[in-house]
């Protein structure tokens, strides 16, 4: 895992756990910021991964 660091208050976070902690809080660097881009990620692939469920459920 990659270590990354938020620029607003230069905290290293995990890339495999990359998750914004002051997320409700203004930051100028959050367009850019690749903890922001990889949270979303992951939310996107949970999303995908209940969606399958779901529907592998259905087809039962």
């Amino acid at each position: 895992m990659v270590e990354l660091i938020c620029e607003k208050y230069k905290k290293k976070v995990s890339s495999g756990d990359a998750k914004c902690s002051h997320e409700g809080e203004y930051c100028k660097f959050r367009t850019s910021c690749m903890i922001h881009f990889l949270e979303k990620e992951h939310k996107l692939e949970q999303k995908k991964k209940q969606k399958e469920n779901k529907d592998a459920d259905a087809e039962l």
